[in-house]
């Protein structure tokens, strides 16, 4: 089975799992070697690993401790599927690297955008009296009520970000779990304090909320004008949304927000007169609701394109 082709990646899944638990002793360190090889370091050719035997090769290295707790840290942290996350933390237990190896898989568990892997591991943290690793704002919602009604925490704490919320309010769109704190780091704070007066003004004001959007985008585009340009000096706002690298990676964001700049230039919250000396004007919720979608899918294409 170990050396024959892998034409059918589910049925080889089933009969590794199937083995797992009735494998003679003398074949375990193979089949974990085989199952640590192919997942760690797969011969050139390989076809990338279907969910279902991906889940059983992690099984079994963990099983026949062919996989390292580095190892097991990486995959865990490449991996994209809630089922195999499930399937590792369904074959890890406190004596597979050791109980503070263990608490730390558990709680990044804790911390994954995936909502089962969260659950499950507050389950782990009462079953197996596992030490909570604090702050733990950025724990999921439904994993903080399981710990609330433990009694772990007394209460569920505030998230790591409100940025997300906020975005989903004004723009009317589903609230996602991009991590906002890790994209703008050591600058969070201000971003999330602008986008708190934004909702404000939002519900308040919408020729103050443009303008102030402009500034927020300023602040926003130059943290992926250090990705995408690193070392290169940040630019005005107008010049940095018009550039050729920034256009090219995100074509739909740097367009929604030259129409939003335009749109500040016409708003007389922010000049008395536009550049060719024509009055300035209050902009209107129809200038915003004309933008909204454009704004959105630059929002989108950010959250798919930019790693926080």
């Amino acid at each position: 089975m170990l050396n024959e082709p892998e034409l059918y990646h589910s049925v080889n899944a089933n009969l590794l799992d199937a083995c797992a638990e009735n494998m003679h002793p003398a074949w375990i360190a193979p089949f974990g070697q085989y199952a640590a090889d192919r997942l760690m370091r797969p011969k050139r050719g390989a076809l990338p690993l279907q969910p279902t035997l991906s889940g059983a090769l992690i099984r079994w290295g963990l099983i026949a401790r062919t996989l390292t707790f580095a190892e097991t840290q990486l995959l865990v942290r490449k991996e994209a599927d809630w089922w195999v996350k499930l399937r590792i933390m369904g074959a890890l237990s406190p004596s597979t690297f050791g109980p503070p190896s263990y608490a730390h898989l558990i709680n990044n568990f804790l911390r994954e955008k995936l909502g089962e892997a969260a659950n499950v591991a507050a389950s782990r943290i009462l079953l197996d009296k596992v030490s909570l690793v604090r702050p733990y704002g950025d724990v999921g919602e439904a994993a903080k009520r399981t710990l609330k009604a433990a009694g772990i925490i007394r209460t569920k704490g505030q998230p790591a970000s409100r940025i997300n919320e906020i975005i989903a309010y004004i723009f009317s769109r589903n609230k996602t779990a991009y991590r906002w704190d890790i994209f703008f780091a050591a600058g969070h704070r201000q971003a999330e304090v602008m986008m708190i007066f934004l909702k404000r003004n939002r519900e308040t004001n919408i020729d103050a909320f443009l303008v102030q959007l402009d500034s927020f985008c300023d602040l926003f585009t130059a943290e992926i004008w250090s990705r995408l340009k690193p070392g290169k000096g940040y630019p005005n706002f107008g010049h940095a949304i018009k550039d050729a690298t920034l256009v090219g990676a995100l074509p739909k964001l740097m367009g929604s927000l030259l129409v939003l700049h335009n749109l500040r230039l016409q708003s007389t919250t922010a000049h008395p007169r536009q550049k060719a000396g024509a009055p300035t004007r209050r902009l209107k919720h129809r200038d915003f609701y004309k933008l909204r979608p454009y704004l959105v899918a630059g929002w989108e294409e950010v959250e798919a394109g930019i790693v926080p």
